[in-house]
């Protein structure tokens, strides 16, 4: 694994979390559902832990505005389409710091 230091704003670790664990009060849905209770993956379904947060942050995005195609992400579209480019940065900093 490469080493490197992503900054992410203050608290976005915690808000991060609660958009993850429990959908943000109906902003999204809890990331466990699909993607483990570890966030791991599940079967096909690929694991989000110790991701790089670009990464996640690009993926989200490129679902989100229709870049991305196919059966998966058109499962994903609902899930990313209220979230806003602060609540990326704070997905990717939870999941980022989570042990893979």
């Amino acid at each position: 694994r490469s080493g490197f230091i992503a900054y992410a704003p203050v608290g976005s670790i915690k808000k991060g979390e609660a958009l993850v664990t429990t959908g943000g009060k109906g902003k999204t849905e809890a990331c466990g559902v699909c993607h483990g209770a570890d966030l791991k993956g599940l079967g096909p379904v690929p694991g989000l832990a110790g991701r790089s947060p670009s990464y996640i942050v690009r993926q989200m995005y490129d679902m989100q505005v229709g870049a991305r195609h196919g059966v998966w992400t058109e499962l994903m579209k609902p899930v990313v389409a209220k979230l806003t480019d602060d609540d990326f940065i704070s997905i990717a900093a939870y999941l980022s710091s989570r042990m893979p």
